[in-house]
């Protein structure tokens, strides 16, 4: 049941990482943003298009930095979180070991 744990907190944790870096217009050409985008939009694509994106735009000096809150990474999130939360109950209940022993 462990493994369970550990492949639902990778997931979560890179589409966390996805949701603050496009909150916070990270530069998607950084190797790191690049590849929590590339990873994490294999989980993000079954919920593309739910809903609209809100972005703004901020401009500063020489730099202009656009924020994306991600309404697809935040169902994502929540849907795989529901999904984990019912394999674990359910595993749980059929790995228990019986009583009486």
């Amino acid at each position: 049941m462990g493994i369970i744990y550990v492949i639902l907190g990778f997931i979560e944790l890179l589409l966390g990482f996805r949701f603050v870096f496009l909150l916070l217009g990270a530069n998607p050409e950084s190797a790191i943003v690049g590849g929590v985008y590339a990873w994490s939009g294999i989980f993000t694509a079954p919920f593309a298009g739910i809903f609209g994106q809100a972005v703004t735009t901020a401009p500063g000096v020489g730099v202009v930095t656009q924020s994306v809150f991600d309404w697809t990474t935040l169902i994502a999130l929540a849907i795989y979180g529901m999904i984990g939360a019912v394999v674990i109950g359910a595993s749980s209940h059929w790995w228990r070991r019986p009583t009486g022993y």
